[in-house]
């Protein structure tokens, strides 16, 4: 078992569940999206502990995910809304993970990298990293800790 992979896991579909009512399952393996059809939502955690939370997702969850969050018409959500919905949602995993880590700590605001740019945290180390399904399409969430 990784380091809070169980409640990765639980917050995601909790979260998921909640805030779009669609169901997620953690599924084995890790994500690897198309360079140009992935959205990322990273947001850092500094303090006593400090590392990062990546989300990847595809643009056809994000799209739907954006749609159901904004109560939009399939195809009408435009690429802000998008960021939003994205920075959304790893906002809330995010802040939901903070909690369980030591105090004092501080959360960021969202970063969004689109179109497969990838975000690098250098000086950390991949501590968790968890698979998920949700309308059939896959998306990863990771956790990295800081390196001294």
């Amino acid at each position: 078992m990784q380091f809070l992979e169980q409640e990765i896991q639980q917050y995601t579909k909790l979260i998921c569940s909640t805030l779009f009512g669609l169901e997620v399952s953690p599924i084995s393996g890790s994500y690897e999206g198309s360079s140009d059809e992935t959205i990322t939502g990273s947001v850092q955690i500094s303090g006593e502990w400090n590392g990062a939370i990546i989300l990847s997702l595809p643009l056809t969850l994000v799209n739907s995910f954006t749609e159901i969050m904004f109560s939009l018409e399939p195809g009408k959500a435009s690429m802000d809304d998008k960021k939003d919905a994205t920075g959304e949602l790893i906002n809330m995993v995010g802040g939901n993970i903070k909690a369980l880590l030591p105090e004092p700590s501080l959360l960021s605001t969202p970063i969004i990298a689109l179109e497969g740019n990838s975000l690098q945290f250098p000086s950390s180390k991949l501590r968790t990293h968890c698979q998920f399904e949700c309308q059939g399409k896959n998306f990863g969430l990771s956790l990295y800790e800081q390196t001294k």
